[in-house]
């Protein structure tokens, strides 16, 4: 057998404006592509059986696209580095092409063996930057501009029907082998089913939003019930590859241009900026996955209440906004962004809960989670980055403002449904005779409120804004500056000072 190329899938499930894939391509060698299911990911807290039906979707469109020679795409349930050691030992494997993985600390140990097998076996693993982030950068000076420059390259593109083929008799082989060691998966190629996840269809969103949806963007990106059709839902292909960021940002670009109200897709486009800075910010600082980006935050909210954890995640808090949005994005896999940052606002301020309890619950719910996205939202929306607005979000203010109607509230929170509309924002407010009135009793037709939200509310901007002045807080403040923004800024020698202190004490 003659040496091959390994093309490595992972959060890129997409044969167009694939870096590491033209470059196998370029490579000229025969390519074999590998996607592995692995067990380190289905067992990590953040994972969710959500997850594994969005990537088979994905795949089984790929397959699709590949036709007669989709034996070149194997899947198989095991740990990537696992199966790579079994190709490097039994196979004269010549290569690795992959985009760089922004995961949780156990993907990135992962790799680091992954690396390590390569570098003993003498094999090259090339790794090419995803979406516009970058791996080993100390600071965010130029980051913007580097950045920019990325998103306007012209997307790669390969000509699947020049794919350096295995012959049938290598294909089998490898196939046998990786069979006999390892799970296999079957999936059935799905070209263009509505309800999959897939190119075909991540493309064709992609253009309605930006021929039509987008018109109302602004409008009602903060609305749980009407964001839902007028977002992009680009996240998702976003999330697992289908699409690339630079695909949406240049597609998002020309319409713009051609656009006669302009003022929704710019805002688009920010957004788009936003993705690929979160996930800077992780790779910069990956300990966020574990630990609170300003270590000054860290003696707040010891205290943990797991019935307040059963409660929120299952949308039995008494707060009706709350309860919708965490049963809703249960039952769909989405939340628009608005209510993403307001239930976990609740969790933290008016529960005043640590976000650690909290976070792999929504991890596992959102069908477009992504952790470089994930833990950066969720610690400015817990105001523990020192940096950002404290936000502490009045879930009755949000109801009132976002769902006037209780449109949203009704359909999530039916037990509600029957009241009159401003009883469905606050049914606390039934007198006993209004609640035998209509046939509703608190406490048993819907939970009271599990705590006293204006109480709540004080307490927890009270502690977030002394803590705003603590010493430790403002020297972690000036540090996260200096490393997420793109400003220099100097530091202190006080606060150097401390910093040099505190890095000799761990």
């Amino acid at each position: 057998m003659s040496p091959f190329n390994l093309l490595w899938l992972k959060r890129d499930l997409r044969w167009q404006d694939h870096d590491a894939l033209q470059a196998a391509f370029a490579d000229g060698k025969k390519l074999l592509a590998l996607f592995c299911f692995e067990p380190l990911i289905k067992e990590h807290p953040d994972s969710s059986v959500r997850h594994l039906k969005m990537q088979r979707q994905a795949l089984q469109g790929m397959l699709s696209e590949l036709g007669a020679f989709s034996n070149h795409l194997i899947v198989l349930e095991a740990n990537a580095d696992e199966v790579i050691d079994f190709l490097i030992d039994e196979f004269p494997l010549a290569a690795i092409y992959s985009h760089k993985e922004h995961g949780v600390a156990a993907t990135y140990a992962r790799d680091k063996r992954i690396k390590k097998s390569c570098q003993k076996a003498k094999i090259t693993w090339q790794e090419f930057d995803h979406n516009g982030v970058q791996r080993g950068r100390q600071n965010r000076v130029r980051w913007d501009e580097d950045w920019r420059n990325y998103m306007q390259k012209p997307p790669s593109a390969v000509k699947l029907e020049e794919w350096p083929l295995l012959s049938e008799d290598e294909i089998e082989q490898i196939q046998k082998a990786l069979k006999a060691q390892f799970k296999p998966l079957r999936l059935t190629p799905s070209p263009s089913a509505e309800s999959h996840l897939n190119r075909f269809n991540s493309k064709a969103r992609m253009k309605t939003f930006l021929d039509s949806s987008a018109q109302a963007y602004q409008k009602h990106i903060g609305e749980p019930q009407y964001a839902i059709h007028h977002c992009s839902r680009l996240s998702v292909a976003l999330a697992w590859g289908t699409l690339s960021l630079r695909e949406v940002y240049q597609a998002s670009i020309k319409a713009h241009q051609q656009a006669s109200r302009k003022s929704d897709l710019r805002a688009f486009i920010s957004r788009i900026h936003w993705h690929s800075h979160f996930i800077q910010k992780f790779e910069m600082e990956m300990r966020m996955e574990f630990e609170n980006l300003n270590s000054g935050y860290d003696r707040l909210r010891q205290n943990q209440n797991i019935e307040y954890l059963t409660r929120w995640a299952e949308g039995s808090t008494g707060i009706p906004l709350v309860d919708a949005c965490m049963r809703a994005v249960k039952a769909t896999g989405y939340l628009n962004f608005r209510m993403r940052a307001m239930v976990m606002s609740f969790w933290s301020h008016i529960l005043w809960q640590p976000w650690q309890m909290a976070v792999h619950h929504l991890a596992q719910c959102f069908s477009d989670y992504i952790p470089g996205i994930h833990y950066p939202q969720v610690q400015m929306q817990s105001s523990v980055t020192g940096i950002n607005t404290i936000r502490v979000y009045n879930p009755i203010k949000q109801s009132l403002e976002k769902d006037p109607q209780a449109e949203y509230i009704s359909k999530w929170v039916p037990e509600l449904a029957e009241l009159p509309i401003p009883f469905r924002h606050e049914p606390w407010k039934l007198s006993p005779l209004e609640q035998q009135f209509y046939g509703f009793k608190l406490g048993e037709d819907y939970p009271e409120p599990i705590v006293d939200i204006s109480k709540a509310t004080n307490f927890a901007r009270e502690q977030l804004w002394q803590m705003k002045q603590d010493p430790l807080v403002r020297v972690e403040n000036q540090r996260i500056l200096q490393k997420h923004t793109a400003a220099n800024r100097n530091i202190s020698r006080r606060t150097q000072i401390i910093m040099n202190q505190k890095a000799s004490q761990q």
